[in-house]
Parts: structure tokens; C-alpha cells; sequence
């Protein structure tokens, strides 16, 4: 979406709280505040663009395969969302990329529009419409769903044809109910709204279709709307339907007194069918009356569909006034076999739809009679009615669009072919560069989508200026172009140089493993012989590692053998020395430094044991790790970092569902195509799991770290963790990797675009959590730190107190409160921060636009984005721990067992096999 250019706060808090009320699908609300701003100042393109969306009900929807925000339309209209006005005054206002993503968004909007009107238009009319509101907020049928009914099945015995959703629409997907909506509130002759509160008379949907019903009533007088109400005031009814004529449901007789009228306004309206109308042809006089006797003959006849007879009476026309453009057209519509001019509209139309760019049909034949009927405009009631003219012309230039597509797709496979290319060698391009390429690929497919959009949309008008626009851009950028590529092999070439002199100047095994890995980064591009090159490498380092070995080995034999001559000479003596030695190193001297360090390790175990009953976990588990093997030391090392950090046992990453069995095994489930899930199965000794967007963390029981994900996708580093020791706890971001250490301190690995890894200046932190772009830090004292991106406040958590476990999703963050409550800061388009009326809640999880708490009793709340289920957790019970991913919600039962839903397109959540998963030790 473009965004506003707005100057102050004042129109930007405007233009937040419309998008809100836009977004919620309050679109009257949403429209009055757009209008107000477009009050203030009638040059504000984004506020025009945002009035056009709410008149016409436009949502955006993502597309769960290609992640592209798509149009939808609540507002189905027979006026063009091309000819709105807000829409061409923000076409007028703005200029540059910003108009280009205007006419990008509104081509898709009017090929929505076109499909809804195509498929209402082979929906049957309706003679009534019922409005009510189906579920209540906890998914419940409401009383007005039954009352409804009752309504529906009393007038479909009537023979009435009813649209009642709960039945017209229940084999259609939810997806698809606007065209048939919209065909039943233009079809149908009255409309009867049922409710029993304001509030359900005020739901969004519920709304739209009474309000869009008010405004059709406006335009057409036979249409009449019905209020039924029950249990309520009839004073508390909206505004526009108090005033109209309303029937109370509670009362005896209601349903015969609504039958009735409903009857008597149906059954005025049916008239007699009308005759058809002759359509009458103005012509000029220079044929005399005779011309004008044999013109009448002709249409006549045309009426009667002998076209024979008619041509005969054209062509007698033409022998008396050769010039006659009634006659000529005549001759055409009978050449056509149609009575008349709008007959031969709606069949052309049909048979000729605009050129696609998938089919690109051949241009049709012309007539000459078309060129001598617009040349000879003696017929102003068919060539100026805004029909046939426009069709002619339609057809003259549709060669020349066919054409013009075919070659617009050409150049753009060329471009997009170039830029490709380019692509492959980013690696090989300075920053500033890369964005550039980036820039121009999102230049042309922009370009392309909106001058195609124009062409397929008819709007000949503007081949012309864009392509004199097109034009002016390429010979800027395609200078550009050359030099990035220019660039860019220079740049592959300096690094397969620099490759090629490390591997002649190696003679280790590492010199020749650097080598290898520069040869392996610069064959993925295919370029050159890299790829044999990295092999060879890759062969040298085995050979020498070998011929090492060996070494070795023949080293280690000599050194046995002159240690077995030494030994036979002065065994006697040796063995004298040896046992000296053995007595003094083993039991003298280990006594006496005992004896010296018991009182020591005594007082860090008892310093130890004082912090932990102080509360101070942290400090009390670094005493225990310093006092080693003494007592029972390390034991409660290992309990007490189970008890104060978040160790995952089951994770949700963006694509996958990781869980960590009991013997320390993993399972994964989910998309494979970056190797986020093959290799975790041959991982053991782990303790914690942690899930990124295409890779996978695992914690093993010696505090070092593994990591798996597609080796391309690890260009920021994410997985290179294998240095890492001292571990305790891990998390895991969209390409960043964080870790907590035994002392307090965390380290992180991935991008750090944002400085969502800066984080080595962190002490006493207890547990750790990554989002999308930023990291989460929860202190021992129960507070909170942040780094990394902040658009939406998503890192404004240092005012937070008494908080025992933190949890970030991609542009949010969520705390639980020591009482039971939570806590959330970010974005909240979707409700994922609405959480503060949450108690008695023991665990919490953040997914990409969702938010999950587990409550003490073992069940599950959910709030957020639910377009795939994810919320769905109304119904678990005996849940253990929680999980939450990209657009997948995951729970683990007290046995061991797991649960999963929402989004399953690569068997995420087919979890239900999983048996012996560990059990959180908290």
C-alpha cells in the first residue's frame, strides 16, 4: 500500500483511526473520517484513494502462496471503480511510483468488480432478503439466526424466493459470497432485518447489507425495508432504521402481520409485461419521402427478423441516396442478424471480450459498412448513445492493442530476464548497489502491471503517454543497468581471482578449506569452473588430513618403541620413583589441599544455598556451577536453570512444528524445501528446541548449541552457532539466532540490519525471545529489555515490572505478570495485543500476528488473527505448554502428546502421531 503523506499528528492519528474502522469493515465510519481530511485539504491523493476503497468495501486479504495483499470487494456496485471520483482526484493529486500503485491496485479491483458481476448475473433474482446476525462472539448461533429462520421457512412456504445465508450460501466458500450477495440485494423487492439488541443490528456485515440496501432504496422507490425486533426497545434501533415502519417479533400474530405486508408490496409490483419498445431513427432528409417510406420498410422488417426483406429495402434506399447512413446501417445490423442497435452491442460484447495478455486473440475482420456508418453520422440515436460508437471504435483499435500487448509482455520477459541475471550475482554487489537492482525489478514489474492494466481496461487514451513514459525511464535506467552488471562481473571476477590465489598459494588444511569455501559461495551463480575448483580443494584438505594422520601414527610408534627401551633399562628404578611419587601426589598432598579447601566449598555451598532461599536463582546457580563436583553442586546447577529460563519443548517457526522427546531426541514436521526439518532427526542430548523462519535450533545438555536450515538462507549467519558454550536457554528470530549463558550474558548470531543482535552489553538476564527484527531480554529482577526494530513499539517494555516469562512475535511483544495477568506492546491491527483482560494465565507464546496464553487449568485462550483457525483453542484442556507460529498455534498435553491448528499447507500441523514429548520442568 502507498502511504499518506502527512505533516502533522493531528492527520495522522485521522488517517490511523480510518484505517482501523477501514480495516475492521466499518467502511461508513472509516469513509466520514477520509472525507473530513479530504475537507481539510482536497490535495491529499491518499485520502481520496481511501474514500474510493470504502464506497466500493475494498479489503486486502493475503495470499497465503505468493504472501501478496489482494483486493476484495464487500461493496459490489455497477458503477466502475475506475470512474470513482475520489479515485481520479487521487490519481490527479499524486504523482511518480505512488499514482503507478494506484492504477496497479485499482486494474485488480475492477477485474474483481467484473467477476463479481459476471457471477451475479447468472444468480436467480430474489423477491426477498433476510439480514441478520449469524454468530456470536464465541461462535455460537445467536437467537436472531433462529428467528430468521422461522421467518424463512414461513415465506418459502408461500412460494416466495427467499435469500437467507444460512442456507443460499452454504455450499459457497466464504471467499465468494459477495457476487452473490450483491445479486440478492439489487434482485430482491424487500428487505427484512432481524435483531434482538442494538448491538447485533450494528455488526459490521450485518450493517453493510442493511446500509447498502437504505442507499439502493433511494435510487429505486419499490424497494422497502423491514425492521423486526425482539426483546429491545424500538427506540434503540439504528438511527436509519427507527424511522421506518418496524414489526415487533414478541407480539401474537406478528408472523401473519409480516407475511401479509410483505405479500401486498410483491404483488403490487407485478405488472403486465411491457411491448417492446421501436427503437426511432433520425435521419436526414436528402432521400425525400420515398427514402424515408423504404427506411421504416427496412427496420420494420428487421423487427420482424426477415433480414432478406430488409436488406432489399436498405439497398433500394442506397440506389436513391448513396450516401444514406441509415441505410448503411441497416445493411449492417441485417448483415449481423440483429433487430437492433443494442442487440448487436450485447452480442458483440459477448463475443468479443477485451484482449487478455494469456490469450491474445486474432483481430477480427471489419466491415467496410462500420467505416462508411461513422464516416456518414447521420444517425445520432444509435453512434452518440454512448453504445454502438464505442463499440466500433472498440473494434477498430483492437488490433492495434493485441499488438501492443504482445509486445509490452516481450520487453518485460526481456527486462525481467536481464534482471534475473543480475540477481544471481547480488553477492558479487556493493549494498547500495544491490538495492538499486532491487529497485529497478520493482520499477519494471510496476511499470509492466500498470500499463498492461490500462491496456486490458481499455484505456487507449493512455498507450501513448506511457509509453513515451516507458520510454524516457529505460534510456535512464537501462545505463544503469549496464553499469550494475558491469559491476557486478567485475566483482565475481576479483572474488573467483582472489579464490584461485589461495588455493595455489595453500599448503594446510585450513589455507585449503578457506579456499573451498570461497570457491563454493562464488559456484552458486554457476560462474566458471568455481564448483570443480571447490572440489578439488575439498580433495587437497582430505589428502593432507590423511598424510597428517599417518604422521602421526608413525610418530606416535617411535616415541612407544624408545619409551619400551628406557622403561626395560630402569624399571627398578622407575617403579621406586613411581610409587614415591604415587604416595605423595595421590594421598599426601590431596589430604592436605582438601583439607585446606573444604572450609572454602562449605561456605560457597552454604552462600549458594542463602541466595536461593533470598530468590536469587541466578546468582545462586552461578555459586553452584563454581563449587563443580562438590556434594550435589552441579544437580542443582542444572534444576535451578530449569526452573528460571523458557526451554521450549515444542516450537512453532514459520513453515514447521519442532518438538524435543523425552530421551532427548527431536521430531519435525512441516516444509522441507530449506532442511529446517531433515537433519533434527539424527540430533540427541538436547534439552530445548527453538524454530526460526527456515531454520531450527537445538540446546544439548553440555551447553552447546546446533543448528539447521537451507545453507543460501544462512547468508546472515543464523546457524553459525557451533562455537558456542555455557549455553542455557535459545531462541530463534527470522534470521537471527540468540543464546543465554550460564552467567547472565547473551550472545546472538544473523542479521543485525536493525541491531536486533546487539546484545552483549546484557547481564542478569534469565530468559530470552526473538521476533521477526528484535530481541527480548527478561531480567532476574523481573524486568525487561529490548533491542532491534521498533515501528510499533514493540520494544517499549522497559517500564514493565514483575515479569516471569516474555514471548515476541514478528511486530510485537507479550509479558506474564508474576500475578497471572499479561502485558503486550506493538502492533495491534489484528487484536494481537488485546490481552489485558487475561488472569490466572501460566505460560504465553506470540506467533506473526496472534497471541496464545495457557491458563493454570490447563486450557488455552487465543487472540488475534485467526484466518486459518490459529485461534481456535477454545476446546483444549490438559495442555502443559504452548507454542505459536507464522499462522499455526501448537499445544502440548500432560501426556505427552500434542495437539496443532491452523494454517497446515505443508503438514505442519499433523502432529497428532507425536507420543513422549518431554514435559516442561516449570
Amino acid at each position: 500500500m502507498t502511504l499518506p503523506k502527512v505533516s502533522d499528528e493531528q492527520r495522522a492519528a485521522a488517517f490511523n483511526r480510518g484505517n482501523h474502522f477501514r480495516r475492521a469493515g466499518e467502511f461508513d465510519k472509516a469513509l466520514g473520517v477520509y472525507e473530513r481530511i479530504v475537507a481539510e485539504d482536497d490535495t491529499d491523493a491518499e485520502a481520496h484513494w481511501c474514500c474510493a476503497l470504502c464506497r466500493f468495501g475494498i479489503d486486502y486479504v493475503e495470499d497465503p502462496a505468493t504472501y501478496e495483499w489482494l483486493p476484495t470487494c464487500h461493496r459490489a456496485s455497477f458503477d466502475s471503480f475506475l470512474e470513482d471520483v475520489d479515485y481520479l482526484a487521487a490519481l490527479e493529486h499524486s504523482d511518480g511510483i505512488t499514482r503507478r500503485q494506484y492504477q496497479k491496485d485499482a486494474a485488480k479491483i475492477a477485474e474483481v468488480q467484473r467477476g463479481i458481476l459476471a457471477t451475479s448475473q447468472n444468480t436467480e433474482p430474489y423477491d426477498i432478503f433476510i439480514s441478520y446476525k449469524e454468530l456470536d462472539a464465541n461462535g455460537e448461533r445467536t437467537r436472531d439466526s433462529v428467528l430468521a429462520q422461522d421467518i424463512y421457512y414461513q415465506l418459502t412456504e408461500q412460494g416466495r424466493r427467499v435469500f437467507f445465508s444460512r442456507v443460499s450460501l452454504e455450499d459457497i466458500p466464504g471467499t465468494q459470497y459477495e457476487p452473490y450477495i450483491f445479486a440478492a440485494l439489487n434482485s430482491a423487492k424487500v428487505m427484512i432485518v432481524v435483531g434482538t439488541s442494538a448491538e447485533n443490528l450494528n455488526a459490521v456485515w450485518v450493517k453493510n447489507e442493511w446500509s447498502r440496501y437504505l442507499a439502493m432504496m433511494r435510487k429505486d422507490k419499490s424497494k422497502l425495508l423491514i425492521p423486526c425486533y425482539r426483546d429491545m426497545d424500538p427506540y434503540d434501533l439504528p438511527e436509519p432504521l427507527a424511522v421506518l415502519m418496524s414489526f415487533d417479533m414478541g407480539k401474537i400474530g406478528f408472523i401473519q402481520d409480516l407475511t401479509r405486508g410483505v405479500n401486498k408490496v410483491l404483488d403490487a409490483g407485478v405488472q403486465k409485461k411491457e411491448e417492446p419498445v421501436r427503437e426511432t431513427v433520425v435521419v436526414k432528409s436528402e432521400g425525400g419521402a420515398n427514402t424515408e417510406a423504404l427506411l421504416k420498410r427496412g427496420y420494420m422488417a428487421l423487427d420482424d427478423r426477415s433480414w432478406s426483406d430488409a436488406k432489399s429495402y436498405f439497398d433500394r434506399v442506397l440506389d436513391m441516396d448513396a450516401e444514406c447512413g441509415a441505410a448503411y446501417f441497416g445493411l449492417f445490423l441485417s448483415d449481423k442478424q440483429c433487430s437492433t442497435a443494442d442487440e448487436y452491442a450485447a452480442e458483440r460484447t459477448k463475443a468479443l471480450p477485451p484482449p487478455q495478455t494469456e490469450t491474445l486473440e486474432a483481430c477480427p475482420e471489419q466491415s467496410e459498412r462500420i467505416e462508411k456508418i461513422i464516416q456518414k453520422n447521420v444517425i445520432p440515436g444509435y453512434l452518440d448513445d454512448g453504445k454502438i460508437r464505442p463499440l466500433f471504435n472498440y473494434e477498430r483499435s483492437y488490433k492495434s492493442r493485441v499488438n501492443w500487448l504482445r509486445s509490452l509482455r516481450e520487453k518485460e520477459q526481456e527486462l525481467l530476464a536481464g534482471d534475473r541475471a543480475l540477481s544471481r550475482a547480488k553477492k558479487f554487489v556493493s549494498v547500495e548497489a544491490s538495492e538499486q537492482i532491487k529497485r529497478m525489478e520493482d520499477k519494471v514489474k510496476s511499470f509492466f502491471d500498470a500499463a498492461i492494466a490500462d491496456a486490458e481496461a481499455e484505456d487507449t487514451a493512455n498507450i501513448a503517454r506511457i509509453s513515451e513514459e516507458y520510454n524516457t525511464w529505460l534510456d535512464k535506467e537501462e545505463t544503469v543497468a549496464r553499469r550494475l552488471h558491469d559491476e557486478a562481473a567485475v566483482r565475481r571476477e576479483t572474488a573467483y581471482i582472489e579464490a584461485c590465489k589461495k588455493a595455489d598459494a595453500a599448503s594446510t588444511e585450513e589455507e585449503y578449506r578457506e579456499a573451498e569455501k570461497a570457491f563454493v559461495k562464488i559456484s552458486k551463480s554457476g560462474y566458471k569452473d568455481a564448483a570443480a575448483k571447490a572440489e578439488y580443494c575439498k580433495a587437497k584438505c582430505s589428502e593432507l588430513a590423511e598424510k597428517r594422520k599417518e604422521e602421526e601414527r608413525k610418530l606416535a610408534e617411535k616415541k612407544a618403541n624408545a619409551e619400551k627401551k628406557r622403561f626395560i633399562i630402569g624399571a627398578s628404578v622407575v617403579a621406586a620413583i613411581i610409587a614415591v611419587f604415587l604416595l605423595t601426589t595421590k594421598l599426601i598432598i590431596p589430604s592436605i589441599q582438601y583439607k585446606k579447601a573444604e572450609p572454602l566449598r562449605a561456605e560457597g555451598y552454604s552462600r549458594a544455598e542463602a541466595l536461593l532461599a533470598e530468590g536469587d536463582k541466578l546468582h545462586a546457580a552461578m555459586e553452584f556451577e563454581e563449587l563443580g563436583d562438590y556434594r550435589d553442586a552441579r544437580e542443582r546447577y542444572y534444576h535451578i536453570w530449569e526452573q528460571i529460563t523458557q526451554r521450549e519443548t515444542v516450537s512453532a517457526g514459520n513453515n514447521h512444528t519442532v518438538a524435543l522427546k523425552s530421551d532427548g531426541t527431536v521430531v519435525a514436521k512441516g516444509q522441507l524445501e530449506y532442511m529446517q526439518c531433515q537433519n533434527v532427526g539424527k540430533w540427541t542430548d538436547i534439552v530445548a528446541v527453538a524454530s526460526g523462519r527456515w531454520h531450527t535450533v537445538g540446546l544439548k545438555s553440555n551447553g552447546t548449541v546446533v543448528a539447521v536450515g537451507d545453507n543460501e538462507y544462512n547468508d546472515y549467519g543464523e546457524c553459525d552457532v557451533s562455537g558456542w558454550t555455557d549455553i542455557v536457554a535459545v531462541a530463534s528470530g527470522r534470521w537471527h539466532t540468540v543464546g543465554l549463558k550460564s552467567n547472565g550474558t547473551v550472545v546472538a548470531v544473523g542479521n543485525n540490519e536493525y541491531g536486533q543482535c546487539d546484545v552483549s552489553g546484557w547481564t542478569d538476564i534469565v530468559a530470552v525471545t526473538a521476533g521477526d527484527c528484535h530481541t527480548v531480554g527478561l531480567k532476574s529482577d523481573g524486568t525487561v529489555v529490548a533491542v532491534g526494530i521498533n515501528p510499533y513499539g514493540q520494544c517499549d517494555v522497559s517500564g514493565w515490572k514483575n515479569i516471569v516469562a516474555v514471548a515476541a512475535g514478528i511486530d510485537h511483544t507479550v509479558g506474564l505478570k508474576s500475578n497471572g495477568t499479561v502485558v503486550a506492546v506493538g502492533d495491534n491491527d489484528y487484536g494481537e495485543c488485546d490481552v489485558s483482560g487475561w488472569t490466572d494465565i501460566v505460560a504465553v507464546a506470540a506467533g506473526i500476528r496472534h497471541t496464545v496464553g495457557l491458563k493454570s487449568n490447563g486450557t488455552v485462550v487465543a487472540v488475534g488473527n485467526n484466518e486459518y483457525g490459529q485461534c481456535d483453542v477454545s476446546g483444549w484442556t490438559d495442555i502443559v505448554a504452548v507454542a505459536a507460529g507464522n499462522k499455526h498455534t501448537v499445544g502440548l498435553k500432560s501426556d505427552g502428546t500434542v495437539v496443532a491448528v491452523g494454517n497446515n499447507e505443508y503438514g505442519l500441523c499433523d502432529v497428532s502421531d507425536w507420543k513422549d514429548i518431554k514435559i516442561p520442568e516449570k
